[in-house]
């Protein structure tokens, strides 16, 4: 092989390294390029969350007031309850007592009617 054949070789074989590099150095661009569009998802992706864990925590807040509010509604029901059942007794207490009444008017007026006869 003469000196010349030799040098295109070694020419041929440095534009096959060089070309090589390039493709290697634009791959390594291509690479950083999308490490820093995954960096910059990955930020808004975690204000995201930020946001959705403040959400969470609002929702639990108002779920813990709406549970407070069940109780005293609940509470509100049976003192309700309490006083409509002390309510019918006093309305049968009552009924009974004008029954009482009725009754013995009514014998008051035979008893006089019979007098009066």
């Amino acid at each position: 092989m003469t000196t010349e054949q030799r040098l295109d070789r070694v020419e041929s074989e440095f534009a096959t390294i060089r070309q090589l590099l390039i493709s290697a150095a634009t791959y390594a661009e291509s690479a950083n390029r999308r490490i820093d569009e995954l960096g910059i998802k990955q930020d808004r992706t975690q204000i995201m969350l930020d946001e959705l864990g403040a959400k969470q925590d609002r929702t639990q807040i108002m779920l813990d007031e709406l549970g407070m509010r069940v109780d005293d509604l609940g509470m509100k029901q049976d003192r309700t309850q309490t006083q409509l059942d002390q309510l019918g007794m006093r309305v049968d207490q009552l009924s009974s007592r004008v029954d009482e009444f009725i009754f013995h008017t009514q014998r008051l007026f035979n008893k006089a009617g019979s007098e009066i006869e």
